[in-house]
């Protein structure tokens, strides 16, 4: 399961980024608010040119990181073109979520006093005031943050639990020096069972008789299994696995590996047998330049 993109859209003092702190502490995610991206997004046009170049380059700044993390961006994004441009830019299962608060209780929390001063002309183009805040008909759901009336924001980061929740996964460590079909049938093995799996690649060195780096190995178990329920991490090289009780997972090596997949020989591999390299494999290796010198 991929790394969601949550983007929260409402009024100035809707609770958007109360939500997004609170969600942060519970799930462990990054935050992305008009404080945490000052220094790297310096924003003076409020113009809605301005606006809409301001929230794209943080959609994909926050498409950067969700590679790395869950993100929740909070930001009061009122036109709905931006918000579907945001949409297009995120990962696929982003979601936009509109922290639903009318103006009124939006203006009785104002304790800086923006909505004051936009009432009286000291600042311009302000959402809800003199600027619109389009209807969010593209987000996915709403949260109700309407005052006495409204949800808690624990009640409100509950309801955002289900987006965050990752099935367990089968972790299988190895060199995977290069990827090859004794690999891909332990691999698809679990994916018959629908499991969701993480490739632990051990962090040794390229030598010359391991000659693929870790990169390359990532990349070619992402290339090989793009679109299915296999990640790629890279991990520390093990010395060994140490545990106690094995309190919520199992240790378990398979047993019933056919004899031609088990005398798969990644020695071998390395050296060039064609044989047990599968199609997708190849395919890598030739996009990548490193067939010709892997099959001499």
């Amino acid at each position: 399961m991929k790394n969601r993109v949550i983007w929260l859209t409402g009024l100035s003092g809707s609770g958007k980024t109360t939500i997004a702190m609170a969600a942060a502490k519970r799930f462990g995610c990054e935050v992305l608010d008009g404080d945490t991206i000052r220094d790297f997004f310096a924003n003076s046009d409020f113009s809605r040119e301005g606006r809409e170049r301001h929230l794209l380059g943080v959609a994909k700044m926050a498409k950067m990181i969700s590679k790395h993390t869950d993100v929740i961006c909070s930001f009061i994004t009122p036109y709905e073109g931006v918000r579907k441009k945001i949409l297009e830019i995120l990962p696929e299962n982003a979601l936009m979520i509109h922290v639903s608060t009318s103006l009124e209780v939006c203006e009785k929390r104002d304790v800086k006093g923006l909505y004051s001063k936009a009432r009286s002309g000291e600042i311009e183009n302000f959402t809800g005031i003199s600027d619109p805040f389009d209807e969010p008909k593209c987000a996915h759901f709403s949260l109700d943050s309407d005052g006495e009336d409204g949800n808690s924001t624990d009640d409100m980061v509950s309801q955002l639990a289900h987006l965050f929740e990752k099935p367990k996964v089968v972790l299988l460590p190895g060199r995977w020096q290069p990827l090859h079909v004794g690999h891909e049938w332990l691999i698809q093995r679990e994916l018959d069972k629908g499991k969701r799996l993480v490739v632990g690649i051990r962090d040794t060195p390229v030598t010359d008789s391991d000659p693929y780096s870790t990169d390359i190995r990532k990349r070619m178990i992402e290339y090989r299994y793009q679109n299915e329920n296999v990640e790629a991490w890279i991990m520390p090289d093990i010395e060994a696995i140490s545990y106690g009780r094995k309190v919520g997972y199992e240790v378990r090596e398979a047993d019933d590996i056919p004899a031609e997949v088990f005398a798969v020989s990644a020695t071998e591999v390395r050296s060039g047998n064609r044989a047990n390299v599968s199609e997708r494999v190849k395919e890598f290796m030739i996009n990548e330049g490193l067939w010709d010198e892997y099959s001499s």
